[in-house]
């Protein structure tokens, strides 16, 4: 009989562990742009000119086989709400149709940007899609 009973209390505590390990790993939120160390500063205008010259090259330079952060530093061209919780920063580039996309969650999105504005932008780039695109991003810290 002790036996079972230490059998089962074993199967007991190791299905609690499985369970708090699953529950730590579904609640836990992606990282943030200003957790992470930045790979590469870059102006806005470079990044898409890589992605013209070779996408191949600049997917593994900037997209990368895991996450990473970049800074990208550039002139806002226009400022466009997504939804509700959302708003795209586009970044001027010189090319008329196309820019560097930054998408930010409002809360992250510094309240005295306007068109016009000198930035810095820390976000993860998922590549070329008519513009390049960056995503989850934050406001780079001052220096």
């Amino acid at each position: 009989m002790r036996t079972r009973t230490l059998l089962f209390i074993m199967i007991v505590a190791v299905a609690v562990g499985i369970a708090a390990y699953v529950w730590s790993e579904s609640d836990r939120s992606l990282a943030n742009a200003n957790d992470l160390p930045v790979k590469e500063s870059i102006t806005a205008s470079a990044l898409l000119d890589a992605f013209t010259l070779d996408e191949t090259v600049a997917n593994a330079r900037f997209v990368g086989a895991e996450e990473q952060v970049i800074q990208v530093s550039g002139t806002i061209r226009a400022m466009e709400p997504v939804d509700e919780g959302h708003t795209n920063l586009i970044l001027e580039t010189g090319n008329d149709l196309a820019g560097v996309v930054c998408e930010f969650a409002n809360d992250d999105l510094d309240p005295n940007w306007r068109s016009g504005a000198n930035v810095r932008v820390n976000g993860f780039c998922t590549g070329l899609l008519l513009d390049v695109v960056l995503v989850r991003c934050t406001a780079a810290p001052s220096k």
